[in-house]
């Protein structure tokens, strides 16, 4: 069965449904921000670093998430907040407290485009995103375009989800999105999209069906994206990149 993407607004329903039934957004960071430290636990070697790109919603508190869980297991990381600290609500700013006490380096602004090289985690704009010109955000892309290993959340910062037009045209390595494929990133350019995931972070299949009016029994093994990513297109090598085994990665959560 083919899916479709769902639009902006059809995801802020979802979202709404999940917190009717008690899932809270501290609840939906933290599954989404441990499959995003998942993937790239596996994607890249052991004496990898990593620097998070943290906005001020959702997004950024999944990333934020994944520091802490990189952290966690290990690894180098530090947490970039382009908006600053006094930016973050009371949800983001506990979050931002408990990967600051396992270690996970904080600052305000962004990196040197200079600094010692690291794989970037681009957690800075989800899928509310609406372009509005705004010098830091053109800076946020500037850095993202200039850095050749990117992996986004959800959706490369500056994609109208709903409709795909590209504000920042980056090329991520991979993008996981989040509960379900977005309209717009079915209508990306590949080399704007990179490897592709899609992970679950606790939504009922009742609320696609009852809200939404798709019937999505998931035809996947949950350890294996690959087979979850190609569930939502005809032809999934011509519109998404899945993630391939190769000498260098894996595919699944079997190993962690």
């Amino acid at each position: 069965m083919v899916l479709p993407g769902i639009t902006r607004d059809q995801m802020i329903q979802v979202d709404r449904e999940m917190i009717k039934r008690g899932i809270t957004l501290p609840l939906m960071m933290e599954n989404a921000g441990l499959n995003l430290a998942r993937l790239v636990y596996l994607m890249t070697p052991v004496d990898a670093s990593y620097t998070i790109i943290a906005g001020s919603g959702g997004n950024g508190g999944g990333g934020i998430v994944a520091a802490r869980r990189l952290a966690a297991w290990g690894r180098e990381v530090q947490v970039f907040l382009p908006k600053g600290r006094r930016k973050l609500n009371k949800i983001l700013e506990a979050q931002l407290l408990r990967a600051k006490l396992v270690g996970v380096a904080i600052s305000d602004g962004l990196p040197e485009l200079d600094a010692k090289p690291s794989t970037i985690l681009d957690c800075y704009l989800g899928y509310s995103f609406e372009y509005r010109e705004n010098d830091l955000t053109e800076q946020v892309f500037t850095f993202l375009r200039k850095n050749a290993s990117v992996i986004s959340l959800d959706c490369p910062s500056g994609i109208d989800i709903t409709t795909g037009e590209n504000f920042s045209h980056f090329q991520p390595l991979a993008t996981l999105t989040i509960a379900f494929v977005k309209t717009g990133l079915l209508n990306l350019q590949p080399e704007y999209l990179g490897d592709f995931y899609v992970i679950d972070i606790g939504v009922p299949v009742e609320i696609y069906r009852s809200e939404l009016g798709i019937d999505w029994e998931p035809p996947y093994d949950p350890n294996d994206l690959n087979k979850l990513s190609k569930s939502f297109v005809q032809d999934p090598i011509q519109n998404i990149r899945v993630w391939r085994d190769s000498s260098s990665s894996k595919i699944g959560w079997g190993t962690i």
